[in-house]
């Protein structure tokens, strides 16, 4: 599934993403996963930003 549209990504580049950098925030693997880009709508924020708080919560158990 895309999360990003305007700096096209998928869910799958986020946890690729994740799965190798450990813990990380929401801006920091936004901004690898659109290759340096800021937000532009951000109407995706909120998929990240769960995404990403699941999987720091699982990196912490």
């Amino acid at each position: 599934m895309f999360v990003c549209l305007c700096h096209p990504f998928s869910d799958k580049k986020v946890k690729e993403y994740l799965d190798a950098s450990g813990r990380s925030t929401v801006s920091k693997t936004y901004s690898a996963c659109s290759g340096g880009q800021n937000p532009n709508c951000c109407q995706c924020l909120e998929t990240l930003k769960d995404i990403v708080k699941t999987h720091n919560a699982g990196a912490t158990a």
